[in-house]
C-alpha cells in the first residue's frame, strides 16, 4: 500500500500529465487527433480523482487516529474545487478562450466536463475560421532555400534545365555565385566587397555542420554527375541483361533448361514427371570510388565554370569504367563448367576467322539457332541481332547491313533491318560478334546496380577551408557472364 507521500507525488505527476496532454491541442488540429487528445485527458483526470480521493480518505484517518475532531480540515469540495479551477483553466488557455468565460465558469461551479465539450467546440469554431489542409506539407524557410540553392546551383555546374525554366524560389540564385551562397548559408552581415581573407574566413565558417552550404554544394554535384551518367550509353547495356543485386555477397544466377516436353498419356491415365536441369553461374557487385579535390583557387575566384569543366566528364568516365569493366572481366569469363562463354565446346567459336560476309555472318546466325537447352532440346528461337565489332571492323559491318538496292537478285541484302552494329573500343582486332536479344531472348551476361543506387554518387569527404575541400565519387556495380547459348564469336580475318 502507498504512504501519503508516494500519493501526493502520484498527483503531482497526473497533474503534469494532464497539462502535457493539453499542451497538444494546437490550432488546425485534426478532428480524430483533438477527441482522442479529449479520451486521453479525461482518463488522465479520473485517475487524479482517484488518488484525491485517497488522500483525503488518509488524511481523515489521521485525524480520528489524533483525536483532533475539533480541528476543521478542508473539506474535499475544496480540494476538488481547487483541481477543477486549475484544470479549467488550462483547457481554456490552450483553447485560447477569453478570461472572462473562463472566470465565469470557474466562478459558476461549472464541471471540468463540460467546460471541456465548450473548450473543443471553441477550438473547432476557430480552426474552421482559418482553415488548413491536413494534407498540405509545410516546409519551413530553411528548407525551402536550400531546394532552391541546389537547383540553381545545378543548372550552373550544367544540370539541364526544364523547357519551363528553374523554379520561382530558385530564380534569385540563378546569378548568384558560390561565395554569395557560402555567405547567406554562413550567416555573413558584410558587405559585397571582399577581401581574399574574408572569403576565405566565410567558407572556413559555410563549412561547420550547422551551415546548410556543404549540403547544397553536394546536393547540385550529385545532381550533375546522375544527369551526364544518364546521357551516357556504353555498348555492353546492348548484350546483357540488367538484375539488380540486393548485397555485396555474390548471387546466383540460374540458367534453367526448358520446360520439360509434353508426352503421351498411357492408356492407364498415367502423366509421367518432368524434371528441370539447371546450370548456376554467381555474379557479385562491388563498390568503387575515387577521390577528387576541389581547390582553393577555384573557391576564392569563384569559378564555378572550372568546377562545371572539372565534373562533365565524370558522369561519361563511370559510364566508360563500366565498359572497361564488363569487357575485361565479364565479356569472355569463366562459366561454371570453368570453360570461358566463347569456347568450341560451347558451339559458339568460329573454327576459323573470316572476314565479315554474309556467308560467314549466316554461320553465326546458324550457330545460335542450333543451341540446345539444357534438357538437350531444340530452342524455339534464337535470332541474332547486334554484330558487335572493334573499331577496324566498323565500316566492314556496316557495310554488310547498309541498305543498298540491288541491280540483280544475287546482290540482295538479307541482313538489311535485321542486325544493328554496335561499335566498342574494347576489342582489338578484327574479331566480331553476334548476340541474341538479351531482353527476350537468351542474355550471355548479367549487369545491375546495388538496389537503391542506381547511379553514382558524391560524397563530401572534407570539410570547406582554406585550402579548399575534397570528395569522392562512389559506385556499387557488378557484372558477370551467366550463359554462352545468346552469342557467337569469328576471330576475324
Amino acid at each position: 500500500m502507498k504512504t501519503l507521500k508516494e500519493l501526493r507525488e502520484e498527483l503531482a505527476q497526473l497533474k503534469a500529465r494532464a497539462a502535457a496532454k493539453l499542451a497538444e491541442v494546437r490550432e488546425g488540429i485534426e478532428a480524430d487527433a483533438a477527441r482522442s487528445i479529449e479520451d486521453e485527458h479525461k482518463q488522465i483526470l479520473a485517475d487524479m480523482a482517484k488518488v484525491q480521493s485517497e488522500i483525503e480518505r488518509r488524511e481523515a484517518e489521521l485525524e480520528q487516529m489524533d483525536q483532533r475532531s475539533q480541528q476543521t480540515t478542508p473539506p474535499p469540495v475544496a480540494s476538488g474545487d481547487a483541481v477543477r479551477s486549475a484544470d479549467i483553466l488550462s483547457l481554456g488557455r490552450q483553447a485560447r478562450m477569453e478570461d472572462t468565460a473562463i472566470d465565469a465558469a470557474i466562478r459558476s461551479g461549472e464541471t471540468v466536463d463540460a467546460f471541456r465539450v465548450r473548450a473543443f467546440e471553441h477550438l473547432a469554431r476557430a480552426s474552421s475560421a482559418t482553415p488548413t489542409s491536413p494534407a498540405r506539407i509545410i516546409h519551413d524557410e530553411r528548407e525551402t532555400r536550400r531546394s532552391a540553392m541546389t537547383e540553381a546551383l545545378g543548372y550552373r555546374l550544367g544540370v539541364p534545365m526544364p523547357q519551363a525554366g528553374p523554379s520561382e524560389a530558385a530564380r534569385q540564385y540563378a546569378d548568384k555565385g558560390l561565395i554569395d551562397m557560402a555567405a547567406e548559408c554562413a550567416g555573413y552581415r558584410g558587405g559585397l566587397v571582399m577581401n581574399v581573407r574574408q572569403v576565405d574566413d566565410i567558407y572556413t565558417r559555410a563549412s561547420h555542420t550547422t551551415s546548410d552550404f556543404p549540403i547544397i554544394f553536394e546536393g547540385a554535384i550529385n545532381r550533375t554527375l546522375e544527369g551526364r551518367y544518364a546521357l551516357a550509353q556504353p555498348t555492353y547495356r546492348r548484350i546483357a541483361r540488367k538484375r539488380n543485386f540486393r548485397d555485396f555477397r555474390p548471387h546466383t544466377s540460374v540458367k534453367l533448361g526448358d520446360f520439360p516436353l509434353l508426352q503421351k498419356v498411357i492408356e492407364n491415365g498415367e502423366i509421367k514427371y518432368g524434371t528441370f536441369s539447371e546450370g548456376k553461374e554467381t555474379v557479385q557487385a562491388f563498390s568503387y570510388a575515387i577521390a577528387l579535390r576541389i581547390t582553393r583557387q577555384m573557391l576564392i575566384n569563384d569559378d564555378l565554370g572550372a568546377i562545371a569543366e572539372l565534373l562533365s566528364s565524370y558522369g561519361s568516365s563511370v559510364a566508360l569504367f563500366e565498359e572497361v569493366t564488363f569487357y575485361a572481366s565479364a565479356f569472355n569469363g569463366a562459366l561454371a563448367d570453368t570453360k570461358t562463354v566463347f569456347h568450341a565446346d560451347h558451339g559458339n567459336l568460329a573454327a576459323t576467322g573470316t572476314a565479315i560476309t554474309v556467308d560467314d555472318v549466316g554461320k553465326g546466325r546458324a550457330a545460335l539457332s542450333k543451341q540446345k537447352s539444357l534438357e538437350g532440346n531444340p530452342l524455339l528461337q534464337n535470332p541474332a541481332r547486334t554484330l558487335l565489332v572493334g573499331p577496324d571492323k566498323a565500316t566492314e559491318a556496316e557495310k554488310l547491313v547498309a541498305s543498298i538496292t540491288p541491280a540483280t537478285m544475287s546482290n540482295v541484302n538479307i541482313f538489311s533491318g535485321r542486325l544493328e552494329v554496335l561499335e566498342t573500343a574494347q576489342i582489338s582486332g578484327n574479331a566480331w560478334h553476334l548476340f541474341a536479344d538479351p531482353e527476350t531472348g537468351i542474355a550471355n551476361y548479367r549487369w545491375g546496380y546495388l538496389e537503391g543506387y542506381e547511379a553514382p554518387r558524391v560524397r563530401m569527404d572534407e570539410p570547406f577551408g582554406q585550402q579548399g575541400f575534397a570528395m569522392s565519387v562512389e559506385h556499387d556495380f557488378g557484372c558477370g557472364a551467366t550463359d554462352y547459348r545468346g552469342g557467337y564469336k569469328n576471330a576475324g580475318a
